[in-house]
Parts: C-alpha cells; structure tokens; sequence
C-alpha cells in the first residue's frame, strides 16, 4: 500500500507541465531590451501593463550613419495610450511614436554633422497597454 501511494506522488509529479513557451519568446508583461552601439530594440508582449520606461542608448554615431527604424505593433486590443519618444542629449524630442492600433511603420534617416539630431534616448510611456510592440532602430 506504501508503494502505491509512493508510485501516486511520483506520477503526479513527473506529469506536471508548466505554462507554455510563448512562440515569440516574449514573457507576458517583460519588456525584452538590446541596447548596443549598433542596434536598439524595444519588445514586450503586454497585457493591461503600464510601462514607463527610458533608456539611454549606447549609439556611436557620427556623420555617415544610417538609421533604420522599424515599429511593429500586433495583437492590439483596448483604448490605451502607449507613446515611443525618442529624444536627444539634450532630451529634446526627435520623434513621437502614438500606438493607438496595429501598425507596421519604417523609416531611414541619414545623420547630418549636428549632434543635436542624433538620437540619445528612447522613452516609452504608456498605460494598460495590450498587445505585442517591437520598436526597433539600427545603425548602418
């Protein structure tokens, strides 16, 4: 009779399965962050989640570069306010991102000698936002 219950509690926990592995390898409400001196990327997979996030970027930029950026927004849902700036040195606003639905948005800069055009920092604000958004700049 020990044995059985003994082979019980070892069947119970062998066959003990945790939470599914999300196919995009985002965690539900983790911004996932790449910050180097050749690429930044912002993810995150949210669900009613405020974020209100600032990272400075670690761009070593000079005048021949290039900057691709690309906003991916999907799975949207709700009326939330969710807002990408991107700012300078001087933390002056470059450009302003507004999620207010799905979106697939890209667009390429060429830096100029002004440093003051140069991106520095990446703010995301946002409050109950729901969806997947992947905001990402790279420097060519």
């Amino acid at each position: 009779m020990k044995h059985t219950y003994i082979l019980v509690a070892i069947s119970l926990f062998y066959n003990c399965v945790g939470p599914p592995e999300p196919d995009d390898g985002l965690i539900e409400n983790l911004p996932f962050v790449i910050n180097t001196a050749e690429v930044f990327t912002f993810a995150l997979r949210g669900n009613s989640y405020d974020v209100e996030e600032s990272y400075d970027l670690s761009f070593a930029l000079d005048s021949n570069a290039v900057l691709s950026t690309t906003l991916i927004v999907n799975e949207f849902s709700g009326s939330d306010t969710t807002s990408i700036y991107v700012n300078n040195s001087a933390d002056s606003t470059l450009l302003w991102y507004l999620i207010l639905g799905n979106m697939v948005y890209t667009r390429s800069d060429a830096m100029g000698g002004n440093e003051l055009g140069y991106p520095g920092k990446i703010n995301v604000v946002g409050t109950n936002f729901n969806g997947v958004v992947d905001f990402q700049i790279i420097k060519n």
